[in-house]
């Protein structure tokens, strides 16, 4: 099994990746090594590299009495396309991945809860030119226990 953190991306990156936009080859990543060529845009990238996790000592989190983590994860879900009206497609985009995400809150039992708590389109700021990229930054709320990050406590 993998760290709860893992498998909460794998969900993230299953639901987006079904939004008939996004479900060819390459459409969503979790990270990227190299340029995302033009043809396939739109993309989505699923990171949390911007930000950083953070965790709280919970006594008693597990059935047992065993100590967890309160943890909060940022996740950032990067919308890259090319548009001539690059606010119009970016709030398009972002209706689909809200809609998506929105209606897995629990994203089946492995969150507490994923709301999302800011979005972004990127412009230039020296020449108001859109860059054809924003992010809409999520952050899921979950527990694991200390011993075993792979499992989620109560």
């Amino acid at each position: 099994m993998a760290h709860l953190r893992t498998q909460i991306f794998d969900a993230i990156l299953a639901r987006l990746s079904a939004i008939p936009e996004f479900a060819g080859d390459g459409k969503v990543k979790r990270a990227r090594t190299s340029a995302i060529r033009e043809s396939l845009l739109p993309a989505l990238t699923v990171t949390w590299a911007e930000h950083q996790e953070t965790a709280e000592l919970r006594p008693c989190a597990g059935l047992n009495g065993e100590d967890g983590y309160d943890r909060r994860l940022p996740i950032d879900v990067i919308v890259h396309f090319k548009a001539e009206e690059p606010d119009i497609e970016f709030d398009r985009i972002a209706v689909l991945i809200e809609t998506t995400l929105g209606a897995a809150i629990k994203l089946d039992g492995l969150v507490i809860e994923m709301t999302l708590s800011e979005s972004r389109a990127f412009v230039d700021r020296a020449t108001g030119i859109a860059l054809g990229a924003g992010t809409l930054t999520f952050v899921a709320e979950y527990k694991t226990l200390a011993a075993d990050p792979e499992t989620a406590a109560h």
